[in-house]
C-alpha cells in the first residue's frame, strides 16, 4: 500500500531499530534512497541515487537519469545540495549529473553574503573518479551551459602520487576548475581523504568493478559528553566558560584551590555516527577496515547467489556477498541496493527481492537487513539515542 509505514519489528532485528518516532523528528542525518535499480530505470526502481540529510545541506550519491524529479517528489531541499559523490562513470550513475547542476544554478540565483551583503556563487564540489571533470566540462561546454551562480569544484581521485593528473584542457567552461586528490596507502589499500569540516570527515576506497569505482565513507566526529551542573555546582564550580573547558576534557581550579576532572562532571563523549555507501563491486575487501564498525553500510546485491558467476563477470555483487561484507566490518546495519529488474518489491513473487535480503541475512548473521526502495528514508540516531527509524512507501 502506497504510503504505508514499514516497522523493522522487534522480534527481526535489534530493539534500537524499532520505529516509534512520528514524521517531524530529524535525527540530523538521514538517507534518502532516490534510485535503487541496476541499469536503467524501471517502473519500479530509478536509477542509481542516493541523498544523506544533514543539518542545513545535503550530500547527493550518484546521480543517474531522473534522479532530480526524484529528489522533487521527497521532502529534501534540492538547493542546500553542495557535495556530490559520484562512485564511478557508467550512464546509470551520472547521465542525470549536468541536469542536476543546471537545476542547482538556477535554484541558486540571489545568494548574498551575510558580511558583505554582496551577491555570491554557490560552491558545489564533485567527487569522481578520473575522467569525471572531462564528462561535466563537455557536456556543459557543449550545451552552452550559462552557469552564472555557481562555482564547480570536480575533485578527481587518482590511483597514486606517482600518476599525472591528467592533460588540462584548455577549453573549461568558466565555472569549472579541477582538483585531483591523491590517496594514502593503509594496510595495502588507498585511501582518499576527500575533506573535512567541524562535523564529518568524508573519505573513499577503492572497489572492483569493471571501470574505476570508489565507496565513501562519512564519518561523523564525536561530540563531547554533556556536564552535570549540578553535580559541578555542589563542587562549587558556577556556569561560565569553566563548563567549556571542563567539557574539552581541561582540568579547572575550584575556589577551594584544588582541580576539577574533567571525568568528575562530564559523561562520555558520545561517538559519531559512521555510513558506508559503496558503488557498484564484484570484491569490496579494500574498504573493509574503512567501513569498520559502520552504522549503516550500503551495498549493492544486483542478482542472487546462484548467479555468483555472472555477477562477477558483469562487476557486481551478489546478496550474499553484501551480507559477508557487512559481516567483516561489524556494520549494525546493512542496505541492500542496485538490484536487477527481475526482482520484485512483492513479497508473493518467485523473484521477490526479499530472497535477497533472506541470502544476506545468512552470511551477515544478523537480521538487520533491509531492501532499498525509491524514496526509502532511514533516520540514523546519534550513539546517546535508542532509536532507528525507517520510512518505506513502497506497497505490498
Amino acid at each position: 500500500m502506497a504510503g504505508r509505514w514499514r516497522r523493522l519489528l522487534l522480534g527481526t532485528v535489534p530493539k534500537h531499530f524499532a520505529d516509534i518516532r512520528g514524521d517531524g523528528f530529524f535525527s540530523g542525518m538521514e538517507l534518502v534512497f532516490l534510485g535503487t535499480g541496476a541499469g536503467s530505470p524501471s517502473i519500479e526502481r530509478n536509477a542509481s541515487g542516493l541523498c544523506m540529510q544533514l543539518h542545513g545541506h545535503n550530500y547527493l550519491f550518484d546521480c543517474g537519469e531522473g534522479s532530480l524529479k526524484q529528489m522533487f517528489m521527497t521532502t529534501i531541499r534540492a538547493p542546500t545540495t553542495d557535495k556530490i559523490f559520484i562512485t564511478h562513470l557508467h550512464g546509470d550513475h551520472i547521465f542525470g549529473l549536468p541536469g542536476m547542476l543546471c537545476t542547482l544554478n538556477a535554484l541558486s540565483a540571489g545568494i548574498i553574503d551575510r558580511k558583505t551583503k554582496l551577491p555570491v556563487k554557490k560552491k558545489i564540489d564533485v567527487y569522481g573518479p578520473p575522467g569525471l571533470f572531462a564528462y561535466v566540462n563537455m557536456t556543459l561546454k557543449l550545451s552552452a551551459a550559462n552557469l552564472a551562480n555557481i562555482e564547480i569544484v570536480v575533485h578527481e581521485l587518482m590511483e597514486g602520487k606517482e600518476r599525472k593528473a591528467g592533460d588540462r584542457n584548455n577549453d573549461v567552461h568558466e565555472c569549472l576548475k579541477r582538483q585531483p586528490i591523491f590517496p594514502e596507502k593503509k594496510k595495502g589499500n588507498y585511501v582518499w581523504k576527500l575533506f573535512e569540516d567541524k562535523e564529518h570527515c568524508v573519505k573513499a576506497g577503492s572497489l572492483r568493478h569493471t571501470v574505476p569505482c570508489f565507496g565513501y565513507v562519512v564519518e561523523e566526529h564525536s561530540r563531547p559528553g554533556r556536564i552535570d551542573a549540578e553535580l559541578a555546582k555542589a563542587r562549587g564550580l558556577l556556569p561560565g566558560p569553566a563548563y567549556k573547558d571542563l567539557k574539552l576534557g581541561i582540568a579547572v581550579p575550584l575556589p577551594d584551590g584544588t582541580m576539577l576532572q574533567p571525568h568528575e562532571v562530564v559523561d562520555p563523549q558520545v561517538k559519531g555516527r559512521k555510513v558506508a555507501i559503496l558503488g557498484d563491486s564484484s570484491d569490496s575487501a579494500a574498504m573493509v577496515d574503512l567501513a569498520m564498525n559502520s552504522d549503516v553500510v550500503v551495498h549493492e546485491s544486483t542478482l542472487p547467489h546462484e548467479m555468483i558467476d555472472q555477477a562477477v563477470t558483469r562487476g557486481h555483487s551478489t546478496s550474499t556477498m553484501a551480507g559477508m561484507f557487512a559481516r567483516q566490518c561489524n556494520a549494525t546495519l546493512l542496505v541492500l541496493n542496485h538490484f536487477s529488474h527481475r526482482f520484485s518489491y512483492s513479497r508473493r513473487s518467485a523473484r521477490s527481492v526479499q530472497n535477497l535480503v533472506d541470502e544476506a541475512r545468512h552470511t551477515f548473521r544478523k537480521r538487520a537487513v533491509i531492501d532499498a526502495s525509491d524514496f526509502l528514508k532511514i533516520r540514523i540516531p546519534r550513539h546517546d539515542s535508542n532509536i532507528y527509524h525507517v520510512k518505506n512507501p513502497v506497497r505490498d
